[in-house]
Formats: C-alpha cells, structure tokens, sequence
C-alpha cells in the first residue's frame, strides 16, 4: 500500500476515535481528589504540573481498595457460610482485586516513555487523546471514576490496545473490549457511577457490564455511544483478515492491503513500539 494510500485510509478511520468520549463521570463531588503536596519528582511518565491532581486520585484509589479489604474482613469474622455472605465476600474480593490491578496499572503509566497530562473537566464526559503539540497523551477527567476509567485507556496504549494518529486529535483500534474493562475499573471504585448510566439495562454488578451492555450505551439524546466500535479485541498487530471482521463497513479501505499488514503499517500514527505486559492477575 503507498504512503498516500495509506493515509487516504487513515483519515477514513476518524470515525473510529476509540477513547474519545464516554459517559461515564456522573459521580458526587466527593470523589474529587484532595491536592496532595508532591514531596518528590514526578516519574518520567506524569507531568510535573499534574503530579498532585495525579496523586490524590491515586491515594484515593489506594483508600479505596484498604477500605473494601476491611469490609471483606468483617464480614469473613462472621463466620457464617449464608448464601448472601458469602455472596457479598465474592463481590467484594473483585472489587478489590480490580482496584489492586488499577493501582498496578496507574504507577506503570507513571514509568512510561511517553507523558501523561491529566486535563480536568466539569461534563459528564472523559477522553484519552494524544496532543499533536506538546506530544503527549492527555487523561481528560472529571472524577476519580473517570481517572480511573481513562487510566484504563492509558494502560490500552501502553499494552498496544489502542494506538493515535500523530497529526490529528483521533484515536484507532476502538472495540468493546477495552471500553468493558475500562468500565469494569471504574464499577469496582464507584458501581453508583455505573448504574446511573443509560443502556439496554442497568448494570448492578461487575458481571453486567459485557461488551453488549457498553454497546448499548447511549447519550441524552439516545445516540449509541459506541456504535462505532469493534465487537471484537483488536490491537496494533492485528492484521488485515481480522481488522475486516472488526470493521466490516470500511472494506473498501483495506483493498490494496497484504494479509499480513496491520494499523502500524499507516503512517504518521503514535503506537507502543514495545508494549508492555499484562501485570499478574
């Protein structure tokens, strides 16, 4: 495929702005973080000027998870097998894993080679983008449901889930997947900032939040959030026999492609060259 060709094809994938904007911080003023004083440097991956904002959602989080371990503790102390006990135990041991492996996530993006900005916002709304400009990606949100939601997405590039394009403001590579895992993060933090979200049903557990349930999603106006989105996980190696599965309607875009190549063959876009692992479960 030429370099023209290629970027013909690029800029027909706009529509595809994986993290652009989701519904997803409804959610009461007190999960705003408390600005912490920054005793320290701030690591490679985080803007100086955001360090503090960057570490009271984080302390947040951290509190977050001890405080979901003490409840799992009192209720193990009542030494009881009922059904609803144990139940509740279950469903708090996920919400705390969860929140562990979001811990784990954001200190990584602390370490990345790429630099993270957290732009704060007062819509119910939140973003994952790269700046053209100051080359960076920028955490737009509102909430520490919302960090916690778009970190997410921060972890999706780093594991070469999602990947950008370098002169405009669009992300590549959208599917369900992501935005189910994103969504399942911010649940175990805030489920009251998942269940006031619209969609086919209301999700009351982790287990309700499926890639069917986010396509379901929708805004005020009943626009299908993420009607563009692929059904299926796709990333920066996924070549050209998978990417026709995950975005059928743009076909045409592929037509000149080999069955080998994959996204990080169009040019001027920002991917992981060596992404990281997944941290253990």
């Amino acid at each position: 495929m030429s370099g023209q060709a290629s970027y013909a094809f690029l800029i027909n994938l706009i529509c595809l702005g994986a993290t652009a904007i989701d519904p997803a911080s409804t959610v009461s003023t007190t999960n705003s973080p408390v600005r912490l004083q920054a005793t320290m440097p701030a690591p490679a991956g985080i803007n100086s000027l955001c360090l503090d904002e960057w570490s009271g959602h984080k302390e947040l989080i951290l509190q977050k998870r001890d405080s979901l371990n003490y409840a799992i503790l009192d209720k193990e102390k009542l030494n009881t097998s009922r059904e609803k006990i144990q139940q509740e135990i279950a469903l708090l041991k996920q919400r705390w894993l969860l929140l562990d492996n979001v811990i784990k996530r954001v200190s990584m993006l602390e370490h990345s080679d790429v630099e993270y900005v957290l732009k704060s916002t007062t819509k119910g709304e939140g973003s994952t983008s790269w700046d053209t400009r100051r080359k960076c990606i920028v955490l737009t949100v509102g909430s520490t449901a919302n960090f916690i939601h778009e970190a997410m997405h921060g972890w999706h590039y780093e594991t070469g889930e999602i990947m950008f394009d370098a002169n405009f403001d669009k992300s590549y590579l959208a599917d369900l997947v992501d935005e189910t895992e994103a969504y399942k993060a911010q649940f175990a933090y805030d489920p009251a900032s998942i269940t006031s979200l619209r969609s086919k049903t209301i999700a009351y557990a982790i287990s309700d939040i499926t890639t069917e349930w986010v396509a379901g999603l929708q805004s005020a106006d009943g626009e299908k959030t993420y009607k563009e989105h692929s059904r299926i996980r796709v990333n920066i190696n996924s070549p050209k026999p998978v990417l026709l599965m995950a975005y059928p309607h743009l076909e045409s875009q592929f037509i000149n492609w080999a069955d080998t190549w994959t996204m990080k063959q169009v040019p001027n876009t920002i991917y992981k060259k060596h992404p990281v692992a997944e941290p253990v479960e």
